[in-house]
């Protein structure tokens, strides 16, 4: 894969992972003071992820049939549109509607992108591209709330518009450096039927796909209450809690970016997924007995090492082993990822306000459940 390409695609993943994160620092004060409620706001925090699982399988279905540079330029250029509708926004309706729209356009990125990836790369290569867009989805997710908090100390829409901005010079550079990967006579003669392909999964896809959705739900709800059991036990604040998601956001690219692809080719994917699901397990139930500032990035440091082997490795399997195109096969994988990001933050805050260690006693058990079966499945 080309150089350009790559780094394209690189921020691609970045913006839209930037996108879901990037309103958290923001949204809740401006929100209610256009009068939400705490339940509409975090209605209006899941709208996006919500539209990224039902739309990212359609998405991946059309790159199939149309290629993978119409479908990215059409989600880079509706993240920008969208981004500035959101940053203007003076009313809660044209924030959920701006909000809706961007999840819809957006996720048409991130199941092409990685099937851009699987086009171009031999299966020897998957692992490390496949990480190489882990990477990059994960350093969004940090660099995300980073840019909204600092941003909108100058303006509310400040944030959004940087987005957009740079949204639309990727959409420039895609436009004259991204070369399509599907050439025209591997395009998709079928339709993807998203319920069929979802029922029809069994046996070894199946797990595999529950394992994706483990590993979202596990880490999503880690970091929608991470800051609060940080607050509760050390009393930190939002300066202590932005270098903590940085060095978060470093091992993630790190382990993703550099690390899985020679890991990947060392022990192949299955193994690396053991060893990630046994780190993660330690990580996520140790937080809950986190005491002190050492203990506490610790653990999170093991959480997130443990999601950073799990991600690209079963991205690559996932490839690997389908049967459908791999637009639709990828963007199945980032709607049940979607899915994870939804249910995660809603049980995590629920067990958080039940016992403040059990939203991570509860990641940690999954992981062990998930590891036992993965020692006699995969």
């Amino acid at each position: 894969m080309q150089k350009g390409s790559i780094a394209i695609l690189f921020t691609t993943m970045f913006l839209v992972m930037a996108g879901f994160a990037i309103i958290f620092p923001i949204l809740p004060f401006f929100s209610m003071h256009l009068g939400a409620t705490p339940f509409q706001i975090g209605m209006l925090m899941a709208s996006y992820s919500l539209m990224q699982f039902i739309f990212s399988p359609i998405w991946g279905s059309l790159s199939d049939r149309f290629g993978r540079k119409p479908i990215i330029l059409i989600g880079l250029a509706g993240f920008a549109l969208t981004f500035v509708l959101f940053g203007l926004a003076n009313s809660l309706l044209t924030l959920f509607l701006s909000r809706i729209a961007g999840g819809i356009l957006s996720s048409a990125c991130l199941p092409s992108a990685m099937a851009y990836v699987a086009d171009t790369t031999t299966e020897e290569e998957r692992g490390g591209g496949m990480g190489m867009m882990g990477a990059a989805m994960g350093l969004g997710m940090i660099v995300g709330p980073a840019i909204g908090g600092i941003f909108s100390a100058l303006h509310f829409g400040a944030p959004f518009f940087l987005s957009a901005a740079v949204a639309g010079i990727n959409f420039i550079f895609a436009i004259i450096f991204l070369k399509e990967s599907k050439k025209p006579h591997d395009k998709a003669e079928i339709k993807f039927n998203y319920i069929k392909h979802i029922i029809s999964l069994e046996g070894y896809m199946a797990f595999i796909f529950l394992l994706v959705f483990f590993m979202s739900y596990s880490m999503s709800g880690y970091e929608s209450t991470y800051s609060l059991l940080a607050n509760a036990k050390l009393n930190y604040g939002a300066f202590q809690m932005g270098i903590l998601f940085t060095i978060m956001g470093l091992i993630g690219v790190v382990i993703q970016g550099v690390l899985i692809g020679r890991l990947i080719k060392w022990l192949g994917e299955e193994k690396v997924v053991k060893y990630g699901l046994f780190i993660s397990m330690i990580g996520f139930g140790l937080t809950a007995y986190a005491y002190n500032a050492f203990t506490i990035a610790l653990f999170m440091g093991l959480a997130v090492i443990g999601w950073g082997l799990m991600r690209p490795s079963l991205a690559s399997l996932v490839s690997k082993n389908t049967e459908l195109e791999e637009g639709a096969t990828m963007g199945l994988m980032n709607s049940v990822d979607s899915l994870g990001r939804i249910v995660g933050p809603l049980a995590a805050g629920y067990m958080f306000q039940l016992n403040m260690g059990l939203p991570y006693l509860s990641s940690g058990g999954f992981n062990l459940l998930a590891l036992i079966f993965t020692l006699f499945l995969i």
